[in-house]
């Protein structure tokens, strides 16, 4: 899967998702912060997984219940879901990387609050300007794949050069690439 962060000059549009040949690619619009990123990316991952052969009209509703699954599994989150207030959720999303937005719509969805808690915990981050940007995004760490990086390493530790790397992978030489390492030379410390 080929993860592309593009800036689309919008905060209307998250991402998108499509399959190229054998191939899927995910789209993600660079501007979002961590906790909309993370989701965005397992919404596309859910359309990936269960509409590349059948769409029907519930598409996005099913893509965002498998990325709710997938990122806050319910038999984990449930009783993580009680007494939720604007700090609880606060908490919450520190913890599951994902917004107080993602989280109250999972205890609607579960049962755990009702339409009137959550349709008043809405009008709350509107009248506090936290609709489009809530507190504690800025605190949430960039997420950076690790896997390729460790099989670089691996691969090196075996004694595979860098050139030898690239061709196995299939990246070509000159190219960037995650599975080799930046070079870092000596630095002078003053």
């Amino acid at each position: 899967m080929l993860v592309v962060d593009q800036d689309f000059s919008t905060p209307r549009i998250d991402g998108m998702s499509q399959w190229a040949g054998d191939h899927a690619i995910i789209l993600v619009n660079s501007r979002m912060p961590t906790d909309r990123r993370r989701l965005t990316l397992a919404h596309e991952l859910g359309h990936l997984v269960m509409h590349s052969q059948h769409q029907d009209e519930d598409v996005e509703t099913q893509a965002s219940a498998f990325a709710a699954e997938f990122l806050m599994p319910e038999h984990v989150i449930r009783p993580q879901l009680r007494a939720l207030t604007l700090g609880r959720l606060l908490d919450l999303k520190q913890e599951w990387g994902v917004s107080m937005q993602a989280l109250m719509e999972r205890a609607h969805a579960l049962g755990a609050v009702s339409a009137q808690e959550r349709q008043d915990f809405y009008k709350r981050l509107s009248r506090r300007g936290w609709r489009k940007q809530e507190p504690g995004s800025d605190t949430l760490p960039p997420e950076t794949p690790r896997l390729a990086a460790s099989v670089g390493k691996a691969l090196a530790d075996a004694g595979l050069t860098d050139a030898e790397i690239r061709e196995l992978v299939g990246v070509a030489p000159g190219r960037p690439s995650p599975f080799i390492p930046e070079a870092r030379g000596l630095h002078l410390v003053a």
